[in-house]
């Protein structure tokens, strides 16, 4: 969420004060009643905008908790519900999914990966979990058709994917499957590792670190629009704001339909006194989100 954003609701409901408090704390699981108390009791439109999204954020943090706990059950509530609040992020689509196909839950996983897709269309690792599934719901040559597609722009190493296809031309089929999951989860490992490393040097002002951890991430996965995103948000607390824009517009190219990240081009935008091309991102926002009230404020105070 936008920095600006932040304190935007703060005063006009006490259980939104305190689910907020909690949240900056990192206590997401004291947050989460507390926000939807708050979208209870209160009628501004302010408070029922952020809960909401705090709301998403809060079970998807709880969700990450899950995942890397290997609890795939409550990962997936916590992943489901983080998308019925806020379904514009195809991450949590994707966890939601990996959570689901973990339990045998083919299907659903299919549901959500299909929701991730149609959010950002190159997610890499939504289609080779979507051929992984397809393959362990016996739908063979089309999951390593869609895996095979897909490899490449994942980063896989060639050798370790050709050893997997090996085991599936031979009819080693729970093999192959394994072999394949763990082509995918060393991606995941490696990439969620310093994604977390870089949050978190961020949050304590270490801000080179946070800036090499996302860069790292994005020198194997160049089309992960929250990292770009997030390097952006970097670079503009350094002071780097033209290039902070060029990750932010990658970000956007990646995925259009990224509100966050457009937010940010148009504040950096506006800092850097292109009033007209700020315009024209927060207009892009309120197309893909009528009712976000920091895009419609922000155009009215351009205006004024």
């Amino acid at each position: 969420m936008a920095s600006q954003q932040r304190f935007m609701g703060l005063g006009k409901n006490p259980a939104y004060d305190e689910a907020l408090h909690y949240y900056e704390q990192e206590r997401y699981s004291d947050a989460i009643p507390l926000f939807e108390r708050a979208l209870k009791e209160t009628e501004d439109p302010t408070v029922q905008k952020l809960a909401r999204a705090y709301l998403a954020e809060s079970y998807a943090k709880v969700g990450y908790k899950r995942i890397n706990q290997g609890d795939w059950e409550r990962a997936y509530n916590y992943f489901t519900m983080a998308t019925d609040y806020a379904p514009q992020y195809a991450d949590w689509w994707y966890q939601a999914a990996y959570a689901a196909y973990k339990q045998g839950q083919y299907e659903n996983a299919l549901h959500a990966l299909q929701k991730a897709t149609e959010v950002n269309p190159t997610f890499a690792r939504a289609w080779f979990l979507r051929g992984l599934t397809q393959y362990a719901l016996g739908q063979r040559e089309a999951g390593i058709e869609t895996v095979r597609q897909w490899a490449v722009q994942l980063g896989l190493n060639p050798n370790d994917f050709e050893r997997a296809l090996q085991l599936h031309r031979g009819s080693q089929v729970a093999q192959a499957q394994h072999a394949l999951e763990q082509l995918l989860q060393s991606v995941e490992d490696n990439y969620a590792e310093y994604i977390f490393w870089g949050d978190e040097a961020y949050k304590r002002g270490d801000l080179q670190t946070a800036e090499a951890c996302f860069r790292h991430v994005l020198n194997a996965r160049p089309n992960y629009a929250d990292v770009r995103n997030r390097l952006g948000v970097v670079l503009t607390a350094l002071g780097r704001t033209e290039e902070a824009i060029d990750q932010f517009i990658s970000a956007v190219r990646i995925n259009p339909r990224y509100v966050e990240a457009h937010i940010n081009l148009a504040i950096a935008y506006y800092e850097l006194g292109y009033a007209e091309q700020a315009k024209a991102h927060y207009q892009q926002v309120l197309e893909i989100d009528p009712d976000n009230r920091v895009a419609r404020e922000a155009l009215q105070q351009l205006a004024a």
